[in-house]
Order: C-alpha cells, then sequence, then structure tokens
C-alpha cells in the first residue's frame, strides 16, 4: 500500500550534509532523506514499546508480536518496519532537474526544455540565444523551487567549567520552519497507519530543532497502463526527432534521486572509452532482468554526474565507519533501446524497476527513477543555431 507523505517544519532542522571545509558551518541539505524520516518514525516507534530493548539496536524495530501489540495503533507498521521503502521529501513535491534541463542563459522567463534528443547545438527555441543547465528543483510547470534557510549561531559548552568554550562558535544553515515537503511510501500487509504524527527529525533536537508534523493518506500506486503510455509515447517522439531506428523500442531512464550502484563503480586513473564507460554505467544501474532482456539493452546515450559519499552506520557494531563510494547523481538520465517490439517481458521489466529502484539501499529513499519521463515526452525541442 502506498502513501502520500506531507510533512511540515514547525521548527527548523538541521539535516545532515558535508561539514564544510572551514568547519564554521554546519550546513543541512535541501531535502528531507528517506532514510531520516525513518530514523525519526522508529524513534516515535520504540519510545512508547514495552519490548523495545537497546541491546537490539539503539532505536531499532522489531516487531515483538506481543500480547499488547495488537493494541497498538504502530502495529501494521512494525510488523513490516523492515520491509516498508520510504521516498526523499522534497519541498512542495519539487523534483531534482534533470541534467538534460536547459534554459535561456538572458531571459529567465522562457520556458525550460529538454535536449535529451535535441538534435545540433543548443540554443533556446524562444530567442535562439544560448543556453545553460538548470539545476536545483523543478514544480510541475518546470518553474524554480527554492529551499527557505536560515543561519543560526551556535557556541559550545565547556562541559567541566560550564561556560563558553574558548573559540567554538559555529554557525548552523538550517531549513526554515513553516515548509513543507512531500513524498511517499511504501507499505506492504499493512492496511492502516496513523494519519497524524509529530516527530523530531535531523540533528540537534535535544535544543528545538527538528520538530516536524507528518501526514499520510493513501495514494495511488504506480500503474502499468500509465508506464505503457509513456513508452508509446516516447516511441513517436523518438520518430519525431529522426532518431529512431527500424527494429528498436527506445525509453529513458531518469534518476530522481542519488543511486548507489549494486556493482561499485571505481574512478578511472586513465582516459576511459565513451562506449566502454557507457558499458560500465548499465552495468551498475539496469538489473539483470533488463540486461537479459532479448539479446540485452544497450545504453546509447548518457548524461550522468557522481559524488563521493561516506559516512557511518549505527546497525553495525564498533566504529561503524563506511567506506566512500560513488553515487550516480540525481538527475541523470540514460537514453536505452532493446532490439524488438514493446512486449509484457519488457513492460514488466520496467515496470519493476520503477517500482522497486535501482541499486542500492533504496528502502532509504536513494535509486528513485522514473521511465519515459514526461520531462522528455513534453519538452523535446530546441533550435539550431543556424
Amino acid at each position: 500500500m502506498r502513501y502520500a507523505v506531507t510533512l511540515e517544519l514547525k521548527s527548523p532542522a538541521l539535516v545532515g550534509d558535508r561539514r564544510e571545509p572551514s568547519a564554521y558551518f554546519l550546513p543541512s541539505r535541501d531535502f528531507i532523506p528517506g532514510g531520516v524520516l525513518r530514523a525519526a518514525l522508529a524513534r516515535v516507534i520504540t519510545e512508547g514499546c514495552p519490548y523495545y530493548s537497546e541491546a537490539r539496536g539503539y532505536h531499532w524495530v522489531r516487531f515483538a508480536a506481543g500480547s499488547e501489540c495488537a493494541d497498538c495503533m504502530w502495529c501494521g507498521l512494525c510488523a513490516s518496519f523492515e520491509r516498508v521503502r520510504f521516498s526523499h521529501l522534497y519541498k512542495d513535491s519539487a523534483r531534482v532537474a534533470p541534467l538534460t534541463a536547459y534554459r535561456c542563459k538572458f531571459d529567465s522567463s522562457h520556458s525550460t526544455f529538454d535536449t535529451l534528443l535535441a538534435p545540433g547545438r543548443l540554443r533556446c527555441p524562444e530567442c535562439k540565444e544560448r543556453v545553460e543547465r538548470v539545476s536545483g528543483y523543478l514544480d510541475n510547470e518546470y518553474r524554480d523551487v527554492a529551499v527557505n534557510r536560515r543561519l543560526i549561531m551556535r557556541l559550545a559548552v565547556d562541559p567541566y567549567r560550564g561556560v563558553a568554550q574558548d573559540r567554538q562558535l559555529y554557525a548552523l544553515r538550517v531549513l526554515d520552519a513553516g515548509q513543507t515537503f512531500l513524498g511517499w511510501l511504501d507499505v506492504p500487509d499493512a492496511d492502516t497507519i496513523p494519519e497524524t504524527v509529530e516527530l523530531r527529525l535531523g540533528a540537534k533536537t535535544t535544543v528545538g530543532l527538528g520538530r516536524a508534523a507528518v501526514r499520510f493518506e493513501r495514494a495511488a500506486g504506480l500503474g502499468l497502463d500509465a508506464l505503457k503510455k509513456r513508452i508509446e509515447r516516447f516511441q513517436e517522439v523518438i520518430r519525431q526527432s529522426a532518431k529512431a531506428e527500424p527494429g528498436y523500442t527506445c525509453f529513458s531512464i531518469t534518476l530522481l534521486s542519488e543511486a548507489l550502484p549494486d556493482t561499485e563503480l571505481t574512478p578511472a586513473t586513465g582516459w576511459v572509452s565513451t562506449p566502454d564507460l557507457r558499458q560500465e554505467v548499465a552495468q551498475a544501474v539496469l538489473p539483470p532482468p533488463l540486461r537479459s532482456a532479448g539479446p540485452g539493452v544497450e545504453v546509447t546515450r548518457a548524461v550522468a554526474d557522481f559524488k563521493v559519499y561516506g559516512g557511518y552506520s549505527t546497525a553495525v557494531k564498533g566504529d561503524g565507519r563506511q567506506k566512500a563510494r560513488l553515487y550516480i547523481a540525481a538527475g541523470s538520465v540514460f537514453l536505452c533501446r532493446v532490439r524488438g517490439e514493446l512486449n509484457d517481458g519488457l513492460l514488466q521489466a520496467l515496470f519493476h524497476l520503477e517500482k522497486q529502484g535501482v541499486g542500492l539501499k533504496t528502502e532509504d529513499g536513494y535509486g528513485a527513477l522514473c521511465v519515459c519521463d514526461e520531462f522528455h515526452l513534453n519538452n523535446g525541442g530546441v533550435s539550431d543555431e543556424g
């Protein structure tokens, strides 16, 4: 069962990001990661659970199936908590701008357009001037969505003397209160969950940060017919752009969040040919059912970026330090083709891919994607320079 999640910040929130090189600022991310919402819900569930024990893990949710569980409002969610999939939450239901999104460099009022299937040099379709890539977040009408932040000053206190600690003034760049972030979660085998809940999320919740009100509403899940229509429309756009090749079915994969590939990507130390790089990305992005579909799926164009993340895991004993890995950035777009017409096998594989996500940590919001995104369907044209 899919639920729409609406999260309203009642106080500023600090959702961890990389510390800036100066170590003076502690910045917050500009979205709510699915793993942060999972941790906040886990804390609420365990704090009210009579069977909770820290010996199993700090705020680690495990269904006890005890006599008091039947009357608990969290029973349905708790029983399947390890299989619940959380999405990232973005402000006002915005989305990460695809890396193929461009707009006029001289007039921001000109419409944002897509360049995945654009022929020739990139020019604004309205004024024929130069264009630049769009970054950040876009709403349903492809306009910019800005996330409001504020700066909060903090001073560390010496734990022994109880006075201000020397040279320990720092600033928090936090998400401002009053903003609304939207996403979804998939709950298997649970008919009902609480409609509203108050929780604390992010860092420094003991000093008033991260207070939020969350509302859950049932939502329609992904539809196979809707996906089929998007793929069929994509074939029409391909044919109109003169990029169609007889005997192939083409489709695009657009990452809605960062993806951690199953196979570890390693930075190249020298020059790598484009076909080899595409093949490596295809092996990392496409799951085995797609890689073996007929003669296999070929990535004909990849517009992608990468980020490096490390961190710590509280789910393991000891240090918990995690090795830094290469993530494929949100907004990356892959144009693929497979020989033959669209059949039930390929359609089911793409439907499963869109529903389950790609790569690791999909339960915490990573690897979310869209097949034949509407953005590529509605914004496929751009004028040549001439």
